[in-house]
């Protein structure tokens, strides 16, 4: 496995994750100065359900799944990670087994940080754990009020959205009923909703979710939905 050192741009948005929101640049710096970026050239396996849960990840370039293995050796896929995304923070916290198992597509960049560096610090300064307890909080009170904007949205509306903040090379291979988890909505209504846009003009009709006129897309997503 290649690696490579942290830029200015990787800093900026390693900062913008929540848990790390609580700690200054330099702290920031220091932590991941022994945690060089990792350029990983196949599928990997980051880590496997039920494994104790050592170090959590922040995702800079590509993409991973997170799955749950079945007693019949299929896999669910949980979640798809993208750009920007950390993954694993609470459990690792926690102290807790990894409860999925984590790969990451060729030519993904992520970082690692190890949860002896974080209970190090956190041991160290008694104040770093307000500001982590105050981050999680902002995260929360982050979510609820997307869970309410979410609700005042018809499902047409939250698959507008997800669409337009999502690139087109990433969301084309993100499982359709993964899709339908992410914006809360049933895998029929997804389809519904689907075929709402591309009767409107919105999205191409061959079902590969290709955005045809963003401008009009972003105006539904804002308005009521009515348009049919």
């Amino acid at each position: 496995m290649q690696h490579r050192n942290l830029t200015r741009a990787d800093f900026d948005r390693i900062s913008k994750i929540p848990l790390l929101g609580a700690f200054s640049t330099s702290e920031i710096r220091d932590m991941t100065g022994r945690s060089p970026v990792r350029l990983h050239q196949g599928c990997d396996l980051l880590f496997s359900q039920g494994e104790p849960a050592t170090r959590f990840f922040i995702l800079l370039k590509g993409q991973v799944r997170l799955f749950r293995m079945q007693g019949d050796g299929r896999f669910s896929l949980f979640h798809m990670v993208s750009p920007g995304e950390s993954f694993a923070e609470a459990v690792v916290l926690s102290g807790q087994a990894y409860p999925v198992s984590a790969e990451c597509d060729p030519g993904s960049e992520l970082v690692a940080f190890e949860r002896a560096a974080i209970i190090a610090y956190l041991k160290q300064d008694a104040r770093l754990i307000g500001r982590v307890m105050q981050s999680l909080i902002e995260r929360e009170r982050f979510f609820y009020r997307e869970i309410n904007q979410i609700r005042q949205r018809s499902p047409a509306q939250r698959l507008a959205q997800f669409l337009l903040s999502h690139p087109e090379k990433s969301r084309a291979s993100i499982p359709k009923h993964i899709i339908a988890s992410r914006i809360g909505v049933t895998p029929e209504s997804f389809s519904r909703s689907l075929r709402k846009l591309e009767k409107s003009g919105f999205v191409a009709p061959e079902g590969d979710m290709r955005i045809l006129d963003h401008k009009a897309l972003r105006l539904f997503a804002r308005t009521d939905g009515k348009r049919s």
